[in-house]
């Protein structure tokens, strides 16, 4: 075995003890996912104590395609947790990625106070729908055509619709995107809408018991929708309820014939930050008439002065929400 390879199963080892579980989709998963991603470890007298997986993602941002740093696996084994490592691999990561000239970075928090200490903060929101299946939006039948189908045949048809409903701050996918998510960690069902051989809207979805589970819900336009609503409506008598964790700007009550009967929660979601300053202003000028002061606690090289007009301090936490107010995460993770 060799050291990289060795190095790889004790940080498997140390996911599984963290987390008291398997990761979603098994070992194959998790070795997948460091095929796109950089291991930050931390050791004493040779032994693991820490890890963190840094995943080189792209996002989609005014327009524009970014880098992205996403982060995740955070876990320590108990006996080594306050003793620092994980802070210290965190500013490793960060470090790493601003001289990389990586625009953002994004985590799912296990606390949001603990990564609010190097500049992150909460810019995602969630909207959880929980729908009685008789309560369901009915659609209509279209001309349109559904195909039931597995990921391999529909992952070019997918890819399409998705790369088209682009939104500000969501990921942008590719190949490895596609198979890490939907061959490696879960393999749930799919359904395209097609307007003769045209992908105009996809749902990804599974079965929980008596639950019916959206995970992703894409349509590109009206007619779309319509097919998509009567396609998962018409599974209203297997099962009791629709459950879909939706992007925080959908509105399906509003197509709803009895919204007020739905439990709809906004939920917290993820956080991110600017990580290379210097490198978003080059490529995404603030055109508002404030000078800004920047404080960077972890990047120094962020703190600075630009802009004119009204003298604003923030911090690069506070910064980062206010040049994110209209993102959203379409994606299911």
């Amino acid at each position: 075995m060799t050291i990289e390879k060795a190095c790889e199963e004790a940080c498997l080892n140390l996911a599984k003890y963290a987390f008291h579980k398997n990761p979603t989709g098994g070992d194959r998963a998790f070795y997948k996912l460091l095929e796109q991603s950089t291991l930050h470890t931390h050791t004493e007298n040779g032994e693991l104590t820490s890890m963190i997986v840094d995943t080189h993602f792209q996002v989609s941002f005014q327009g524009q395609t970014v880098p992205m740093a996403g982060i995740g696996y955070v876990a320590s084994y108990p006996e080594f947790r306050g003793n620092g490592a994980a802070s210290q691999l965190m500013t490793e990561i960060l470090q790493e990625n601003y001289q990389k000239e990586t625009l953002f970075s994004y985590l799912a928090p296990f606390s949001y106070s603990f990564y609010s200490k190097f500049g992150y903060r909460y810019v995602f929101n969630q909207k959880h729908y929980e729908i009685d299946a008789a309560d369901f939006p009915l659609g209509e039948k279209t001309h349109l055509t559904v195909k039931r189908t597995d990921f391999v045949t529909a992952q070019q048809d997918l890819a399409s619709v998705h790369a088209q409903a682009v939104d500000n701050g969501s990921l942008v996918r590719g190949e490895f995107e596609w198979s890490y998510y939907f061959d490696y960690k879960k393999q749930p069902h799919f359904a395209v809408f097609y307007d003769q051989a045209e992908p105009r809207g996809y749902v990804i979805y599974a079965f929980n018991g008596m639950a019916f589970i959206i995970h992703e819900l894409i349509t590109l336009d009206v007619q779309a929708k319509k097919t998509a609503y009567r396609f998962i409506a018409s599974h209203a008598g297997a099962f009791d309820k629709f459950v879909y964790t939706a992007p925080s700007n959908v509105t399906l009550e509003q197509d709803m014939r009895e919204p007020s009967r739905a439990q709809i929660n906004l939920r917290a979601d993820m956080m991110a930050r600017i990580v290379n300053l210097k490198a978003y202003l080059k490529q995404f000028p603030v055109n508002v008439d404030k000078q800004f002061t920047i404080i960077d606690e972890i990047l120094l090289e962020n703190n600075m002065t630009f802009g004119a007009g009204e003298a604003v301090t923030m911090t690069i936490g506070e910064f980062t929400k206010f040049v994110m107010q209209d993102v959203i995460l379409r994606e299911y993770f």
